[in-house]
C-alpha cells in the first residue's frame, strides 16, 4: 500500500513546483481512493462492484486480516507501476517543453 501511495504522490509531485500543493492533492487522492468502498456500497451494481475493486482500504484490509487474494496484490502493483508511468511520461514531457 506505501508503494501505491508513493508511486501516484510521485507523480503528483512530477506535475507542479509547489511541495505543499502536491502534498495536499496527494493527500486528497488517497483520501478519496480509501473512501471509494463507501462509495461503492452507497451505489451498489455492477458500477459499485467496479468502484469497490479500485478501494485501497478493502484490498488493505484483506491483506492485514490475512486473506491472501492476488487481486489485492495485482490492485497494488498496479496502482505502482501506472504511477512510475505516468511520473515518467511527466518528466518526459517537461524535458521536452523546456528545449
Amino acid at each position: 500500500m506505501a508503494g501505491a501511495i508513493l508511486s501516484l504522490g510521485m507523480f503528483i509531485s512530477s506535475l507542479t513546483d509547489k511541495t505543499i500543493v502536491a502534498a495536499i492533492l496527494t493527500f486528497a487522492l488517497i483520501f478519496s481512493l480509501s473512501l471509494m468502498e463507501l462509495v461503492a456500497k452507497s451505489i451498489g451494481g455492477n458500477v459499485g462492484a467496479a468502484l469497490e475493486h479500485l478501494s485501497l482500504m478493502k484490498h488493505y484490509t484483506n491483506l492485514v486480516q490475512g486473506v491472501f487474494d492476488t487481486s489485492s496484490l495485482v490492485l497494488f502493483m498496479s496502482y505502482i507501476i501506472l504511477g512510475i508511468f505516468l511520473t515518467a511520461q511527466s518528466i518526459e514531457s517537461l524535458r521536452f517543453s523546456r528545449r
